[in-house]
Formats: structure tokens, C-alpha cells, sequence
């Protein structure tokens, strides 16, 4: 894999003891066309040495870095400190990339400076089971075929109505496909380390990095042409934990929002609250009318963790990432 300045990207995975499915989504990485400008791993908290070895024995172009506190946010922004490009491109490390990926991020990037992050597509590597199904017919995660600018479709209705503008941060992809200006979103605090926290906080790190830096004032586009395809979770207990996990870290971010929100946005992201908290029950009324691909049961979790993410969530995961600070502390005397 040669080095070029034509991109101008590092394109980085963070990942966690799996090397198996890091191995093709590095394969799709090194094949890009154009290349990465750099292509970074990040090896979060591992319990052994298995991703050092497969990167340094099949991947010896690739730089290893490793994060020793768990965290998908500690992880992002080791990525951010490490990588030698002003532009940081994440993909999860069950997904692939199309071979375009990097050069459809770089040029939307290049052409508009004023760009906080651009995000891209995310269709299904495969819809084989019941779950990876319904997990499609709940939405997935693409967001159709059509870009979005921000701020200036914010003028446009949003499903229909017109929406804040943290809805629309929202609607604008996820961390599974997204590139950020390294400068940016340092000079916001890079991601929030107590999101994304696994079983204390699923979640919502990517979409507070995309709110903030559009309430810092900078762009976000959505390009459709920067495809990865990602490979949904086979089994319905599996699917079930993300739909529910994805739903509260989304209000973990949203109830963090509204706290911090600055003069004059406090009152739309408390409307935007609010309807997302009554959001599962009105699926539910869809469901028992035959509207609504999710079963009563999931719909139900979904409105309970809406209400522990908004009241409870951000905080247990302060307190969670103080802790793993901590204990990642104490092992580094120890050792």
C-alpha cells in the first residue's frame, strides 16, 4: 500500500478482540482506489495479542495503535491524537468498504472547507435471517440515496415536518461511516468518552460528535456515493440488544444536549426530547394496527431505555469511564 497525498484521510478502525472480521474489513481498507492516505488500527483494551499479530503478519502497511482504556470513544479519539492526515475517515470492523469509499469522503471534504465531517451510506453486507430482515425493515442504517447539506436543508420538512436542528444531526449517518476534520473536532473536545460505554451506555458518540460540530457553526454533509456495507447481527437476541442500546445512548446524547445546551437552542431540543420519549409508544399503537415491522416487546424496551438514557444514562457512563480511566491507570503502575 503505497502512501499518496491524494485523499489527504487517515482511515481508521477501532476494534476489539475480533480479529477474524478485522482481517476483511483491513482487506477492503488497503484495496481502496484511491488509497487511504493511512490506514490505522486501533486496538482497544485487547485481552491478547492477536490483532497486533494479524496486522503486523498480513498488514505491514497499516500502523497499530493500541488504547488501553475500554471505550469505542477512547478508542476514536486515540485515533484522532495518532493519525498523521487532517481528515479521519472511521469504519467499523464488521463492515467493508467499497473500493471508492476514501476518495468519495475526501472530495466532498476538499470541495466544501467549511465542512465539519461528512458521513456516507451503510447498506447490508447480507439479509439472510429473521433479524438481519426486520433490522432492514426497522430503517438499517442508510440513509437513502439522496445527500444531505447541512445547514442548508434544515429548511426542508424532515419526515414531513419541520424539525431542530439536532434532529437533523441525527438523521445525517452513523460512526460506522464517518469522517471528521481532525482539527475540528479536537478543538470541540473530540468525542465524549462517556458515551459509548458498551452495556452501561450503547451508544451515541457518533451523533454527538455531529450535533456538536454543527452547533459549533460547521457543515455536515451526507454523501451517498461513500458506501460500506455492513454485516448485521445474525441472531434476534443480538439485534434486539442494538435496537434497544441504539435508542438509549441516542437519548443519553439528547439529554446531555439539553443540559448543555447554549442560549437560544434549549427549547427545540427539549421539543425533540420529548417526542422521542413518546416515540415508542405511538410505534406501539402502529404495531397493534399492523403499521410497524418491530414486536410489541421491543418497542416496549425501546421506551423504557428511552427514559433511562434521558435521565440516568450519561451520568453512569461518566462515572463508568472515571473508573476505567482508574483501573487503566493502576494497571500501567503495576506493570
Amino acid at each position: 500500500m503505497g502512501v499518496t497525498s491524494e485523499t489527504g484521510i487517515t482511515a481508521v478502525i477501532c476494534t476489539h478482540n475480533r480479529p477474524e472480521l478485522l482481517e476483511r474489513a483491513l482487506a477492503s481498507l488497503v484495496a481502496l482506489d484511491p488509497p487511504a492516505s493511512e490506514v490505522l488500527i486501533v486496538d482497544n483494551a485487547p485481552s491478547d495479542d492477536r490483532t497486533m499479530d494479524l496486522v503486523a503478519s498480513k498488514f505491514p502497511g497499516v500502523r497499530y495503535v493500541r488504547e488501553d482504556v475500554a471505550g469505542l470513544d477512547f478508542a476514536r479519539n486515540r485515533a484522532l491524537a495518532a493519525a498523521s492526515q487532517p481528515r479521519v475517515a472511521f469504519m467499523d470492523d464488521d463492515a467493508i468498504a467499497d473500493p471508492a469509499w476514501c476518495g468519495a469522503l475526501a472530495a466532498v471534504l476538499r470541495a466544501n472547507p467549511a465542512l465539519g465531517a461528512c458521513t456516507g451510506r451503510v447498506e447490508p453486507l447480507e439479509v439472510v435471517t429473521e433479524s438481519q430482515r426486520m433490522f432492514e425493515a426497522n430503517g438499517g442504517f442508510s440513509q437513502g440515496l439522496a445527500p444531505i447539506r447541512l445547514p442548508e436543508d434544515m429548511s426542508e420538512p424532515l419526515h414531513g415536518h419541520r424539525a431542530p436542528p439536532i434532529a437533523w444531526a441525527t438523521r445525517m449517518g452513523c460512526g460506522c461511516n464517518m469522517a471528521v476534520r481532525k482539527d475540528l473536532a479536537l478543538a470541540i473536545g473530540g468525542f465524549d468518552t462517556a458515551l459509548d460505554m458498551g452495556s452501561v451506555l450503547p451508544g451515541g458518540g457518533d451523533i454527538d460528535m455531529l450535533w456538536r460540530l454543527l452547533d459549533a457553526g460547521h457543515g455536515l454533509e451526507y454523501n451517498p456515493g461513500a458506501l460500506v456495507l455492513h454485516e448485521h447481527r445474525r441472531d434476534m437476541p443480538s439485534i434486539e440488544r442494538q435496537l434497544v442500546g441504539h435508542q438509549r445512548g441516542l437519548m443519553a446524547c439528547l439529554g446531555k444536549s439539553f443540559v448543555n445546551a447554549r442560549r437560544g437552542t434549549r427549547a427545540s431540543i427539549a421539543t425533540y426530547l420529548i417526542w422521542r420519549l413518546a416515540k415508542p409508544l405511538v410505534r406501539v399503537a402502529k404495531r397493534l394496527a399492523g403499521r410497524d415491522p418491530l414486536p410489541v416487546r421491543i418497542l416496549l424496551r425501546m421506551g423504557w431505555n428511552c427514559w433511562v438514557g434521558a435521565f440516568y444514562s450519561y451520568r453512569a457512563g461518566q462515572r463508568e469511564a472515571a473508573r476505567r480511566i482508574e483501573a487503566a491507570a493502576a494497571r500501567r503502575i503495576i506493570a
